[in-house]
This record gives structure tokens, C-alpha cells and sequence, in this order.
């Protein structure tokens, strides 16, 4: 064999390492992704460790088997490698693995590709790894200028397995925030789409079309409440089997079930219940349901009862093949459900409209689907109080708040208020609303969740609409949250030692700029405050601090500071029917111009 001198060796080494350091750092930057680039990390291992041919194989964990990305001087790059659980066990714990003498525990798994192993001359097996998360192989023929690894190719293989399992792990997670990007501006584009009719059969029609494409499901359907027959009527549906579709048309299911009805129906009245919840049924046999495999049903709230049933079913992979519901996928369609309800529920008020009822039966509708929006009252929280405060002016306003469960064990504490007033300012706190509560299961680091809402709010507000927000992550267990505030007025906390802190940091309203642009303006920020035993914060809208006398004067965050101060020591409760009281007081008989909104947290 032709021997290679040191130099020759050093400077080949060199060269793959810069080359190699670069395309990490194109895929890392977002510029670049790995489908892209396998073949030239291929041609630098295949340059570098001088073999005849090589390829590099990653898992499919939905097929559970090996298939080539990228191969140089592979007869058949279409082959597939199954592997199993025991298999991709064994290979996590190697850093290489000569097919000819494996570890005893995969013997039987070579033995059984070797038809495999031929097409690929594999000669050398490098696992692709990110912890324990198994990615592929890469697989090496046979070298051409020594019968094996030298040392110090032996132990740079390691190192070049370890650069491509970071540059795939990389360019899927970026592809993976890209494909929540692309479902958040789905969702408000979707939510913008089916807002524009106010024909209920067309909007009944939209919802399912977009639901389908939304979910990439191959099938779909919306079940109406008949409030008269206390029935779930097929209003809208659409299935690649034209039988199917033609037999549900007519579809109806009482809301009492009986041992008459067919117990592939009787879930979908459950969902219609007051209580009902999702139903996600991954395990096949639901044919009568829409989908010959998999089905997901969530329910359509309406602003006192539940409207309907909206169902998607076959979610579509790569090949033809139909994948699992996951969490995230419900946490998706039941916001879009959220939206679809407040569409529907605008397009059944606008043809009452039409028959008669004049704008203000509209807004009065409108003002109570918003009330059913904001909580009646906070839930309970280990070692705090919660309460909040809501009065609009007029029949529909445009402030909001909530206390949901966060992340990781967490509280979510949010209050909002969008510009404008009237239906318009409802629908935005809606859509708002509905991308919180999509977010905030899935974001853990509150700028995102910032950039996502103010993504979601560009694309679904007009006439220069916008939105300030807070949002504190309580974590309870150690007492401390951690806020983002997005241009709203200033949450106090009232020390029970004395002293008030503000809550500041956090960037521009949502809504106002696109997130390209936002960037170049300023990105939005986190902070985490410790709270005491005794402390209280305030939340609340700038109706609360603007409020206005028959002087013309302004209630100010002055006046609001010392009342706070003053009742710190009494309950929530009492802490914000106090400062309400205040505020009405001030007011006198002077007219009311905007929402009052107030929540208090108390730590006990």
C-alpha cells in the first residue's frame, strides 16, 4: 500500500477540521440544515480516514430502522436497516463497532443484515449519538492506504461521529422551531380566515379545512350542538372515502347516550359535555369516526356552553404513512377550536342581526363570550391568594387576565390590554387568549413566549392594533417569579417590610412591530423577584391609574401605591375590593372611559 508521510497526514487532518468546524457553525447559525450538508461532512470523513466507500445512516424512529442520507460508492442507497430497542441499547454505549466482531449482545442483529452490510461494504460502524438519544451510523468501507484505523485516526472518528451527531441534532431542532413558527402563523392566519365570514355554514365549512391543514390529517369533521334536540348534528365534513363521507352526512348522537348508541359514538357526546375533555385515540379501529387509524376530538366552547365537536383524523407522514396525535398537536387544535368557536359564534350573532336584533344584542353576545374568556375566579395555589378584578366599560372591552398552570409545576399569572374597544378589541384579547395558553406549555423561557404572542398578534391585528401584557411565572416552591413585560403599566410589589418594587423589564407592546424588525429594535427580557412572606403584587390596567374626576384629575400609581401599602396586611380579597373602592371613590360621578382590570397575588 502506498504509505502517506506525516506531514501529509497533518495537513489532510487540518484541512477536515476547519472544513468540518465551518459546517458546524452554518448549521448551529440557522443558515444551513443537515439534509443539505450530509454529503459534505461524508466527503471530508471520506477524505480524511481515506476509505473506499462510506455512508451515513440515520434513525427513523417511526419506521424503527436505519436508511442512508447520504452514501459515496454505495450500490443501493434505498436500503433499510431494521433495528430495535436492545439493538440502538448496545450501540449507545459504543463509540465503534466492527461488524465482523461486534459486541456478543448485537451478534444476532449482524447476522441478520449482512444482506445489508454487503451493499454497503461496511468494514466500521461509528454510532451517532446526543446523549442517550440515538441518531444513526455512520458506516466505512474498507481504508485504502492500511489494512486499519491508525491510532490517531481510531480516535478522531469518535470526534467526527460526535461533530455530524451535533449538526443533526442541531438542524432538527431547528427545523422543529421553524415547523411551530410555521403552526403559529398558521393559527392566526387561520384565525383571520374564518373571522372574515359571517355565513355560518361557510364558516362551519372553513373550520374543518383548516383544522385538516393545520393538523396535516387526511380527514375531518365538525359536530354542532342542536340546543332544541339535544343532539350533535354533522354540520361539516370532509374524508378521502367518499362512502365514509356520504354515511356520516347525516351523522347525529344524542348528548344522553343510551345502550342504543354505537360505542364508537359515545365519546364524542362525552366531549360535548360541560366537563368534556380531548380524546385522542392513536390506536386504530375508529373507522366510523372519520379515520381508518388515528383520531383526535377536542371540544368547541362556546361563551356559557359547549357548541360543538371538532375532529381531525389520520395525521399524515413522510411516505404515506399516518403518525400519532402528540401533545403538542392537541394543545394546537384545541386553541384553533377556541378560535373557531368565537367565528362561528360571530357569524350565528351577525344572521340574528340580520333577522332582526339590532348592533347592541351583538355586543352583548360578544361581551359574554369575553366574560367566559376572563376567569370567574383564580385557582388555589400552595402558600398564596389570588384574586382578580373586571369591570369593561361599556358591553365589551378589551383587558385581560388569567392564572394558569405553567410549565414544570409552575403558575402562569397574565393581564393585558389590547387598544381600541368593541368587538374588534374582544376578538384581538381572543386571539391573544388562544396563543397564551398554545404557548405556554410549550415555552419555558418567557422571551420567546413574548416574540411568539407578538408574532401571532402582527399577523392578526389591523389599523395598527397592538396589545401591552405582563406575564410572571410563579414558582411557588421557592418563591420567586420570573416576568416578561411587554409595555404594560408596571406591576407593584408591596414589601411587607415596607417598600415597593417595580416589575419593568421586558420590551415594546405586541403587536406593533414584526419580530425581523422587533429584533433590530429591541428584544424582549426576563427578570425574577424573590417574594416574602406578607408580600403582595399588583397587577393592573392603565384604566385602573387613568381613571379621571370630575376635576379632570388623574387616580395616578401614586394614589394606587399607598392604598396598596396601606391594606397590604388584609386578605387578596380584601387588598383589591379596597383599591376598587378607592378608584370608584375618586371617580365620583364622572363617566367611566375605560376598563378597570386588577388581579393581586399574596404570598401568605
Amino acid at each position: 500500500m502506498q504509505s502517506v508521510s506525516a506531514e501529509e497526514t497533518i495537513q489532510r487532518l487540518i484541512f477536515s477540521l476547519s472544513e468540518i468546524e465551518q459546517l458546524g457553525e452554518t448549521i448551529i447559525s440557522g443558515r444551513g440544515n443537515f439534509n443539505v450538508s450530509s454529503r459534505t461532512y461524508l466527503r471530508i470523513i471520506h477524505g480524511t480516514l481515506q476509505v473506499n466507500r462510506c455512508a451515513i445512516l440515520l434513525f427513523q424512529p417511526t419506521e424503527n430502522c436505519l436508511t442512508i442520507e447520504a452514501a459515496i460508492n454505495v450500490e443501493d442507497e434505498s436500503l433499510s436497516i431494521p433495528v430495535t430497542d436492545d439493538d440502538i441499547a448496545v450501540m449507545l454505549e459504543s463509540s465503534t463497532i466492527d461488524p465482523s466482531s461486534p459486541p456478543p449482545t448485537l451478534d444476532n442483529f449482524f447476522n441478520q443484515i449482512q444482506p445489508q452490510l454487503e451493499l454497503l461494504g461496511a468494514n466500521l460502524w461509528a454510532p451517532l449519538k446526543i446523549r442517550d438519544e440515538f441518531l444513526g451510523v455512520i458506516s466505512l468501507g474498507s481504508f485504502r492506504l492500511q489494512d486499519d484505523l491508525e491510532d490517531w485516526n481510531r480516535e478522531l472518528l469518535p470526534v467526527l461521529a460526535n461533530q455530524v451527531s451535533v449538526a443533526i441534532a442541531y438542524s432538527r431542532l431547528l427545523d422543529k422551531t421553524r415547523a411551530e413558527q410555521f403552526r403559529l402563523f398558521m393559527l392566526s392566519d387561520t384565525a383571520t380566515q374564518i373571522c372574515k365570514s359571517l355565513d355560518t355554514e361557510a364558516v362551519q365549512e372553513e373550520v374543518v379545512t383548516h383544522a385538516i391543514t393545520l393538523l396535516d390529517a387526511s380527514a375531518g369533521g365538525l359536530l354542532m350542538v342542536d340546543p332544541v334536540t339535544q343532539r350533535l348534528e354533522m354540520k361539516s365534513i370532509f374524508t378521502l372515502e367518499p362512502q365514509a363521507g356520504t354515511e356520516l352526512e347525516n351523522l347525529s348522537i344524542p348528548l344522553q347516550t343510551d345502550q342504543d348508541t354505537p360505542s364508537a359514538l359515545a365519546p364524542l357526546a362525552e366531549i360535548a359535555a360541560p366537563e368534556g375533555e380531548t380524546l385522542i385515540a392513536n390506536n386504530g379501529g375508529n373507522g366510523v369516526l372519520l379515520g381508518r387509524r388515528n383520531l383526535m376530538a377536542v371540544p368547541m366552547r362556546g361563551r356559557e356552553d359547549t357548541l360543538g365537536v371538532l375532529i381531525v383524523a389520520d395525521k399524515e407522514g413522510r411516505g404515506g404513512t399516518t403518525l400519532d396525535f402528540t401533545d403538542e398537536d392537541q394543545v394546537l387544535l384545541e386553541a384553533f377550536a377556541n378560535q373557531a368557536g368565537v367565528a362561528i359564534e360571530n357569524a350565528q350573532l351577525y344572521q340574528e342581526a340580520l333577522e332582526g336584533r339590532q348592533l347592541q344584542a351583538e355586543m352583548e353576545e360578544a361581551a359574554k363570550i369575553q366574560q367566559n374568556l376572563i376567569p370567574d375566579t383564580l385557582p388555589e395555589i400552595s402558600g398564596y391568594e389570588a384574586t382578580g378584578l373586571y369591570f369593561p366599560r361599556g358591553g365589551v372591552g378589551g383587558d385581560y387576565y388569567d392564572c394558569l398552570p405553567d410549565a414544570n409545576d409552575t403558575w402562569g399569572l397574565a393581564i393585558a390590554d389590547v387598544s381600541g374597544k368593541g368587538m374588534q378589541a374582544a376578538l384581538l384579547m381572543a386571539t391573544l387568549r388562544a396563543g397564551l395558553h398554545s404557548e405556554v406549555t410549550r415555552k419555558e423561557d418567557l422571551p420567546s413566549m413574548a416574540e411568539a404572542l407578538n408574532s401571532l398578534l402582527y399577523a392578526s391585528s389591523t389599523d395598527g392594533k397592538f396589545a401591552t401584557f405582563f406575564y410572571a411565572q410563579l414558582h411557588p416552591e421557592v418563591d420567586q417569579i420570573t416576568s416578561v413585560n411587554a409595555g404594560h403599566n408596571y406591576p407593584l410589589v408591596i414589601r411587607s417590610e415596607g417598600g415597593c418594587d417595580e416589575l419593568e423589564k421586558g420590551g415594546v407592546m405586541l403587536g406593533m412591530f414584526p419580530n425581523d424588525v422587533l429584533a433590530q429594535i429591541s428584544e424582549y427580557e426576563q427578570e425574577t423577584t424573590q417574594l416574602s412572606s406578607g408580600d403582595v403584587v399588583l397587577f393592573y390596567t392603565d384604566g385602573v391609574t387613568e381613571t379621571v374626576n370630575l376635576d379632570g384629575e388623574l387616580y395616578g400609581e401614586e394614589r394606587l401605591e399607598e392604598v396598596a401599602t396601606r391594606v397590604k396586611d388584609d386578605s387578596a380579597d380584601q387588598i383589591c375590593q379596597a383599591i376598587y373602592d378607592d378608584v370608584i371613590a375618586f371617580q365620583g360621578e364622572a363617566q367611566q372611559f375605560d376598563d378597570l382590570t386588577m388581579m393581586v397575588l399574596k404570598k401568605t
